[in-house]
């Protein structure tokens, strides 16, 4: 514990509790000469001389030199915890940071101003109390780099131009680059205010504050404050999420919109509207329990294929709101025509039970039911006696249960693969291991065939990576599904390098592996070892799984049939929706060559001439809104691409910070928390001045005034004059 003197000068009063002891030393009365008649009387008077020569109350001395102790000490003004040396605390310079938190959450309004406004406010009074010869800081959490250091004057200005930054960073970079300004400036006083709604999304947990060695270097120490802007109770609604089924549609099909509508604070009723293309779709009133959340499902009308781009937002009306950037978010998604597949295969059975979950009968579907895949089946035959390019305008192929291709044939699929198409395979009891492993074969496929395995009981086992596209929309049902299908027969192979294995038997052996080429565009083949067919009745020889059962029974094969095609053409990777501070990634068709790209705003106010890329069109962290990107070459063609960007989703939750969550960023006492101006004031008074103990000893002195009289006045009666030794009766 620290102990120091606001005036130290008046300790050395201290030295005057000698006074009565040389009081008593110098007035001491000397023994007097008295004639008794008889030698009794005579050495009984002489033994009381002797002890006039002593000092008669040791409490009384101690007493009065402790009063006039305490007394000096008070005015010296003692204090506890004080960590900066003070001449007359608002004269001492200083090197002070304010650390601004411009995250959108501090654009909460409790009454007519933002929170970033109160905390501008609140900056200007601590420069106020400034003198001219300190140094400041300005530090915005969202800006890197070491800020210059400023007079108060200047800072006032600088604070002035403080604004909300969509895209930020932790405020332990921000405090660290506060400690670092500060610790190199030789004013003797250092301090470092951080002003933030102390929400929990503007900090990180995973690491403790930067420059805390810096702190330690620091004699006196440097004293952190954070003040909380926020009020104790945040009332807030906001559009947690509104996004698109899919980023990439066919056209002449209707897509799900998905919205959630969260609240905080007590319950609510707010309108929620869905617009598509700026024209309004559906609106309805939605209550909300207090801290409760509600989801919305919105249906788009049928796609017009001539409008390539579509943009959506769903957005909250109604009741005033304190935070506004979360009444809105919006999405992005485009439309293409039907892809085209490829199934070949020797007989028609094993063609059809692909053929049926991609591109069914129309008349089993509902009426106006878009064609998603326009599957075409052909025998191997047929497809072997073709010539040219004929698989260029196709998205994928199935080359299924075939026993063997020419050299002409694997080559073609090899060419079709490194062009950026994609490839599956699935074996069956026709397959021919010395055809499957020839080099040109071999080098498409991720399995050289080894022999026909039949185990007794087995099922589809462990999905490997559950986040995987073809696995991802529905991970734990999906994987009950498949544990429920009898595998009979399979393939056991023996994968090549570069190849991983996506799905597995019961026991261990492959039953899913993909290979990956790399090119203007990725090329991928699947290998089933498995065939993606079935026999009607399970007992027969030719019976090797379950899998392909109707959709009422198990639905497993039908729907990684219908995430296969889109995974392959690089469609269900496809992001169009982005938080601020992400770069947006725009795929380019490496067949189109384009010079010119220009993006543009929705409003149309905002145009940015964009460099040719080489594989894809990189945005580096683009602004909140939805963006236009069109593309076009001297020969007049063009095309659109679009995306959207919306605030980060971890400030639609406000979650305040613990006082513990402070302790392991900053340390136990390494901060002081300040809640309003008041609690700030203390916190500044306590660091600076530290506690002061002259109230404490005032109420001592008192005590040691009071003992003194009690010792005092007994003194003075056992020191009563008595009748004269001697003297007559």
């Amino acid at each position: 514990m620290d102990i120091s003197l606001i005036h130290a000068g008046l300790a050395a009063g201290a030295a005057m509790a000698a006074v009565p002891v040389i009081l008593h030393l110098f007035m001491k009365q000397p023994p007097k000469r008295v004639i008794f008649p008889a030698l009794r009387l005579i050495r009984e008077r002489q033994k009381r001389s002797r002890k006039t020569l002593k000092i008669k109350n040791w409490l009384l001395l101690l007493a009065r030199m402790a009063l006039i102790a305490l007394m000096a000490l008070a005015l010296a003004r003692p204090r506890l915890f004080s960590q900066t040396s003070l001449g007359g605390d608002q004269e001492v310079p200083t090197a002070v940071a304010l650390v601004f938190d411009t995250s959108l959450s501090m654009g909460y309004k409790p009454r007519d101003k933002s929170l970033l406004d109160e905390a501008k406010q609140q900056a200007k009074d601590i420069l106020k109390k400034m003198p001219d010869s300190s140094q400041v800081f300005v530090i915005d959490s969202a800006e890197p780099g070491a800020p210059p250091p400023l007079s108060p004057a200047a800072a006032r200005k600088r604070v002035d131009g403080i604004v909300l930054r969509p895209a930020n960073r932790p405020l332990n970079l921000a405090v660290g680059q506060a400690y670092a300004s500060v610790s190199d400036c030789d004013r003797p006083r250092h301090e470092v205010y951080v002003l933030t709604d102390m929400a929990r999304s503007s900090w990180d947990h995973d690491r403790a504050v930067e420059g805390l060695d810096k702190v330690k270097k620091i004699k006196s120490g440097i004293a952190t404050y954070i003040v909380r802007m926020a009020p104790k109770e945040i009332r807030n609604v906001a559009v947690a999420e509104a996004s698109p089924s899919i980023s990439v549609a066919t056209q002449g099909e209707s897509v799900e919109i998905r919205a959630k509508i969260r609240s905080q604070g007590p319950a609510t009723t707010r309108m929620v509207q869905f617009d598509l293309d700026g024209t309004p779709r559906h609106k309805e009133q939605v209550t909300l329990a207090a801290d409760g959340e509600t989801e919305l499902k919105f249906m788009t009308p049928k796609l017009d294929p001539a409008i390539p781009i579509h943009k959506g937002v769903v957005r909250l009306s109604g009741a005033p709101d304190p935070l506004e950037f979360d009444d809105s978010r919006s999405f992005t998604f485009k439309v293409q025509p039907a892809m085209r597949v490829l199934v070949i295969s020797d007989r028609e059975n094993d063609a059809q039970f692909v053929a049926d979950a991609l591109d069914p009968d129309p008349g089993s579907l509902p009426t106006g039911a878009p064609r998603t895949y326009r599957v075409e089946t052909i025998r191997t035959a047929k497809f072997e006696a073709q010539t040219g390019d004929t698989l260029k305008h196709e998205t994928a192929v199935f080359l299924l249960n075939v026993k063997e291709l020419s050299e002409t044939g694997w080559s073609r699929l090899n060419a079709f693969v490194h062009d950026g198409g994609g490839l599956i395979v699935g074996l069956g009891e026709y397959a021919s291991p010395e055809n499957y492993n020839l080099p040109g074969a071999s080098q498409l496929i991720p399995g050289s065939l080894t022999k026909k395995e039949s185990p007794k009981e087995a099922t589809f086992g462990k999905i490997a990576d559950l986040t995987h596209p073809l696995f991802r929309s529905y991970p734990r049902q999906l994987g009950e599904m498949l544990s429920q299908i009898p595998i009979f027969h399979y393939w056991g192979i023996t994968p090549p390098k570069g190849s991983r294995t996506l799905l597995s038997y019961s026991n261990g052996a492959p039953a899913l592996v993909e290979r990956s080429f790399q090119g203007k565009k990725t090329g991928r083949v699947l290998l089933w070892t498995t065939p993606l067919a079935r026999v009607t009745d399970s007992r027969l020889k030719t019976a090797w799984n379950e899998f392909a059962l109707p959709v009422g029974e198990n639905w497993s094969f039908y729907l990684l049939m219908r995430q296969t095609i889109p995974y392959l053409a690089g469609t269900s990777s496809e992001q169009l929706n982005y938080e601020v501070g992400q770069d947006a990634i725009l795929p380019i068709d490496p067949t189109r060559r384009f010079k010119n790209y220009v993006m543009q705003s929705e409003d149309g106010k905002t145009i940015e001439r964009l460099n040719p890329p080489v594989d894809s069109l990189v945005i580096v962290s683009p602004p909140i809104g939805q963006w236009t990107v069109t593309a076009s070459n001297s020969e007049g063609e063009k095309t659109l691409m679009g995306f959207s960007v919306n605030p980060p989703l971890s400030e639609m939750n406000y979650a305040p910070m613990e006082v513990s969550d402070f302790d392991a960023l900053f340390g136990k006492k390494g901060y002081n928390l300040a809640t309003d101006s008041e609690s700030l004031k203390r916190e500044v008074t306590m660091s600076r001045v530290g506690f002061e103990i002259f109230p404490w000893l005032m109420g001592l002195i008192l005590i040691l005034v009071t003992l003194e009289n009690l010792l005092a006045n007994k003194f003075h009666r056992e020191s009563a004059p008595r009748g004269a030794v001697g003297a007559p009766a």
